[in-house]
């Protein structure tokens, strides 16, 4: 992938997710926009053509420090699925990260290609997510003991980092360190201390909570949290990769937000696969 044959790229995410559960209609600034955001690694991106026509893509983001990727998307459009370019697709790009000394990737599942299609290619569940929305979350009375304000990146990460909880690909400090310019960082305090932190992502249709932790599982923080977002951000608000009895899950749960739809991460091993 480059931005030669970024036109091909944006005519193979379209037409691939066109009818899908995620479908993109993207323009060329659109699929830009995403690369920034989820810092597109244009060497590890594939496209494969057919007799010098687009017919597939896979899109990864890397993260070279820790040797593992992540796939973005991975699609062909619908009049060259019978020649089985997706499993070959998948068989290259695993063959290019091993070969560029990358030792795992990631993935998620999505409705339209569930869990056991997956292992056809490797790739095996670990955790359970989840996407909850709310258009008005249930809250108690305030607490004045928390003070909420918005919190430097290097903040976030290092509470990210000593949290017990599992942590999404884009919620790494790695990930987050590219997409800061779209992300709004804010932190509960109790006197000096950062209890609880939460990472919005704002546009005028709604809101995407990126993340919500606490150290200490601090529920009270956490609420007040969520009061800062209904007061400051616009509606619906959809709290994404939210891990299955998570401290978020129960806390968001609580608050009276509703599933939205339940997928699994994946892990592939390129070091015993490829």
């Amino acid at each position: 992938m480059s931005l030669e044959n970024l036109h091909d790229a944006l005519h193979l995410v379209k037409e691939s997710s066109r009818g899908m559960s995620l479908e993109y209609d993207l323009d060329t600034v659109g699929l830009l926009t995403l690369s920034r955001f989820w810092n597109f690694c244009y060497d590890q991106s594939l496209l494969v053509y057919v007799n010098h026509e687009p017919a597939g893509i896979a899109i990864h983001c890397t993260d070279p420090a820790r040797l593992e990727a992540y796939t973005y998307y991975w699609g062909v459009i619908p009049k060259f699925r019978s020649l089985r370019l997706s499993l070959q697709l998948a068989e290259t790009c695993a063959r290019k990260l091993r070969d560029g000394g990358y030792t795992t990737v990631h993935g998620d599942t999505v409705p339209d290609h569930p869990v056991r299609q997956w292992r056809f290619v490797h790739f095996y569940p670990q955790k359970e997510l989840i996407d909850m929305q709310s258009d008005t979350p249930n809250l108690p009375a305030p607490n004045p003991e928390f003070q909420i304000r918005e919190v430097p990146l290097e903040l976030i990460g290092q509470l990210t980092t000593q949290s017990e909880q599992p942590v999404h690909w884009c919620q790494r400090p790695t990930f987050l360190r590219h997409a800061a310019p779209f992300l709004q960082f804010v932190g509960a305090f109790s006197g000096d201390v950062l209890t609880a932190y939460i990472i919005c992502f704002r546009k005028p249709s709604g809101t995407t909570i990126w993340d919500l932790r606490s150290l200490d599982s601090s529920m009270p923080a956490g609420r007040e949290l969520l009061r800062w977002v209904a007061n400051n951000c616009p509606t619906p608000f959809t709290a994404c990769y939210v891990f299955d009895n998570s401290y978020s899950h129960l806390l968001l749960t609580n608050a009276g937000f509703s599933v939205k739809r339940r997928f699994y991460s994946l892990t592939r091993d390129l070091l015993t696969t490829t």
